[in-house]
């Protein structure tokens, strides 16, 4: 696996290596915990709707989607991919413009959701 997740109690961590870093124009990605909203497991075809054009990185259908992507209908919003084939993706979603959403494939997608979702500081 070329992307690497590390998730600490006030930040997630997403390192892009390989070929992964060559695909999606980025090497490090930074989110602290106080942004996210939210962490799950979703279809690539959930999700697949709402990206837009590609502003940066590599797609080549039903293979590839690595890199950052406009959203549809939310004028500056940026969301960044690193999926290649799986059906199952890892989604992090924030508050911000950007990365609005994170979407990365990744073996351990299932236990990182549950990682990330606990430490999401919760409103009163």
């Amino acid at each position: 696996m070329a992307t690497n997740v590390f998730v600490h109690d006030d930040v997630v961590d997403v390192d892009f290596t390989g070929w992964n870093r060559v695909w999606a124009l980025k090497s490090h990605v930074e989110l602290a915990m106080s942004d996210i909203v939210d962490a799950r497991v979703v279809s690539r075809s959930e999700v697949g709707p709402d990206r837009g054009w590609r502003l940066g990185g590599t797609h080549w259908p039903g293979k590839v989607t690595s890199g950052h992507y406009a959203t549809k209908g939310r004028k500056g919003v940026r969301q960044l991919w690193d999926v290649y084939g799986d059906d199952e993706v890892l989604l992090i979603e924030t508050r911000l413009d950007s990365p609005w959403r994170v979407v990365l494939q990744h073996a351990d997608r299932e236990f990182l959701a549950w990682v990330i979702a606990e430490r999401i500081p919760h409103r009163a």
